[in-house]
């Protein structure tokens, strides 16, 4: 009866803050997608297919992507002399987020960004080239996007993966026993490393497909437009004061994430039958080849090279006021963008505001969470904190801008906040729960040997030892926060800016050195977030 009067307290505000207002709008999107009207004419828009097509292949071709080179990097690398290097720059690189980046790379391969720039000072162009690289209709530069800023994160997780104990032994007594037989390097990642590591990134990658092939903020900022991605279509129906068209956005959200789910449910299907034939016919035989060692070194410094680039191009563009081609450094430089953005902080203080109070609220309903439900119903937690990470945010933000909209939430900071706590307690949750579940039982056996009670136990002893996993999702938390520009937008009404919404609106047209500036804060408070807990993390109470 107590266990079960525990687990009660434990869930009932993680229900009230969290999982209410996640159901709530997943109801909301349902109910409002029985009209139907609006399915008549979401399936009479003239773009609807080509838009679905293109969508499904950005968010395809840059998983395939990211996953060949996060495998092809991780394969040369691990266990190296710069594989430890890897690791941190991996985590350093997470937290630019994707629009921040997006942005910065915009100004490098724009047909008058600073690339073409460099080659026409060699080549002597008078005028910049007709090159498409942004916007193109292929989406390839927001594929571009995708692969550099997925990369990072799925090289993260599998180093996550490679340095648990029981992972690490497995896969080096099969690597001996691997080259005993004749294979070389490449050929034990290949046959033996790669299919033991995959079945355990399933939701990683899931995760990565939905976000490529229904990301809004980075699809405005350097998207395709003729057509756009079928996210982009949705979101202008959403915003848009016809009901009748928000109805079909609505119709239009949850035909995305149908068709995203059956996509997927499709693919498990094929990959039982198809998969394992192809992957024997690739595999077959002994292979002596190393592992690609110098490529893969090659490959990290090109990644270092293009976020270092897309950093120094945003600092010299926020000051750069006039910067004429084919000129490689601006001819004027100003802090004029700079002083407007702090003569109107509201967008960097609702951020601000935003991200600490969901990091904190998610941090402490995990905590509670953890500390008073069994492990046993961590499972459950975990299938809805992935539902509300994989699945699509103009669905989830839809439903709670529906749901929220009964409650007379819309256009408060309070349901703002509660729209990223969806988000940021989902993340904040799976970074926290392995290391907080493995801690050693035995201490607590001792503290009530000593008679110390639950919550001196806690604050003494755990808190000392948790406080690196705890620093982690914090930073997390503010990260996934500050990024947030779907569920910000719908559920503020125009009445709540912050970094990304100005960010987004002057990436469709506006002034360059202000969008440079409310692009580097997005990347400065998320970096600044992981450099404390970093540095927290190591520091003793």
């Amino acid at each position: 009866m107590r266990t079960w009067l525990n687990s009660f307290a434990g869930f009932l505000p993680l229900g009230v803050l969290w999982l209410g207002p996640l159901l709530a709008g997943l109801l909301a999107v349902l109910y409002g997608a029985l009209d139907g009207a609006a399915w008549f004419a979401l399936f009479e828009h003239p773009q609807l297919w080509p838009a679905l097509a293109l969508s499904i292949g950005i968010g395809t071709l840059s998983l395939i992507i990211s996953a060949l080179l996060a495998f092809w990097i991780v394969a040369g690398l691990y266990g190296g002399r710069l594989w430890a290097d890897c690791s941190s720059l991996m985590g350093g690189f997470l937290s630019l987020p994707h629009l921040a980046f997006a942005i910065g790379l915009g100004f490098l391969i724009t047909p008058s960004g600073f690339i073409a720039r460099i080659i026409g000072s060699i080549a002597g162009w008078a005028v910049p080239p007709q090159w498409v690289t942004t916007q193109d209709p292929y989406g390839l530069s927001l594929v571009a996007v995708l692969v550099l800023k997925e990369v990072p994160f799925l090289i993260w997780l599998i180093s996550a993966l490679l340095a648990r104990p029981d992972i690490s032994q497995t896969l080096k007594g099969h690597f001996r026993v691997s080259q005993s037989l004749g294979h070389g390097g490449a050929s034990v990642w290949l046959r033996v490393f790669i299919p033991q590591i995959l079945p355990r990134l399933k939701w990683p990658l899931l995760i990565v497909w939905f976000y490529g092939a229904s990301v809004v903020d980075v699809a405005l900022a350097i998207g395709p437009t003729q057509p756009p991605p079928l996210s982009v279509i949705i979101w202008a129906d959403l915003n848009n004061a016809d009901p009748a068209i928000n109805a079909r956005g609505t119709a239009g959200a949850l035909f995305l994430t149908a068709a995203l789910v059956g996509l997927a449910l499709v693919w498990v299907v094929l990959k039982k039958v198809f998969l394992p034939a192809i992957w024997k016919f690739f595999t077959r035989g002994p292979s002596r080849r190393r592992t690609p060692t110098i490529t893969s070194g090659m490959l990290l410094f090109f990644f270092c090279a293009i976020y270092a680039m897309v950093f120094v191009i945003l600092c010299v563009m926020s000051i750069g006021t006039l910067w004429p081609y084919p000129n490689l450094f601006p001819t004027e430089v100003r802090w004029s963008a700079w002083q407007q953005f702090i003569m109107s902080p509201a967008p960097l203080l609702n951020s601000l505001s935003l991200a600490l109070a969901s990091m904190l609220a998610a941090l402490g309903l995990a905590v509670f969470w953890l500390e008073t439900v069994p492990e046993k119903l961590d499972a459950a937690l975990l299938v809805f904190a992935i539902m509300a990470i994989a699945l699509p945010s103009l669905l989830v933000a839809d439903g709670q801008y529906l749901a929220f909209l009964r409650f007379g939430l819309n256009g408060t900071w309070l349901g703002v906040f509660l729209a990223h706590l969806t988000q940021v307690f989902a993340y904040v949750f799976i970074v926290l729960k392995g290391p907080y579940r493995a801690f050693d039982p035995r201490y607590r056996a001792v503290s009530l040997g000593l008679n110390a009670d639950p919550l001196r136990f806690w604050s003494a002893v755990k808190l000392g030892m948790m406080k690196p996993a705890l620093a982690a999702a914090a930073a997390v938390g503010i990260g996934v926060s500050i990024a947030q520009y779907v569920p910000t937008q719908l559920i503020a009404s125009g009445r709540l800016t912050t970094l990304p919404i100005e960010a987004v609106t002057l990436a469709s047209g506006g002034s360059r050195p202000l969008m440079a500036v409310f692009a580097l804060m997005l990347a400065v408070v998320p970096a600044l977030a992981f450099l404390v807990a970093a540095r927290f993390g190591r520091k003793p109470l």
